[in-house]
């Protein structure tokens, strides 16, 4: 697993500074017998951004963009 992650620092509507949107960019390799296809891939990365903590905790939005095996 490797992230290429880019958070953006914006005004927010009350004037201050924060970080607005966290893009994240898993690239995850798999092995084994049967690889998963580019809907399995999407899946997965839907279904673990639900359950982040994280995504659940922070004000910013959080956007996830998986890289796929090529």
């Amino acid at each position: 697993y490797v992230d290429k992650s880019v958070g953006t620092l914006a005004k927010t509507a009350e004037g201050r500074m924060a970080v607005t949107v966290v893009t994240l960019r898993p690239d995850v390799t798999f092995s084994g017998e049967r690889l998963p296809t580019r809907a399995d891939i999407d899946q997965l990365h839907h279904a673990a951004h639900d359950a982040c903590f994280i995504a659940n905790s922070v004000k910013s939005e959080i956007r996830c963009e998986p890289v796929y095996p090529t």
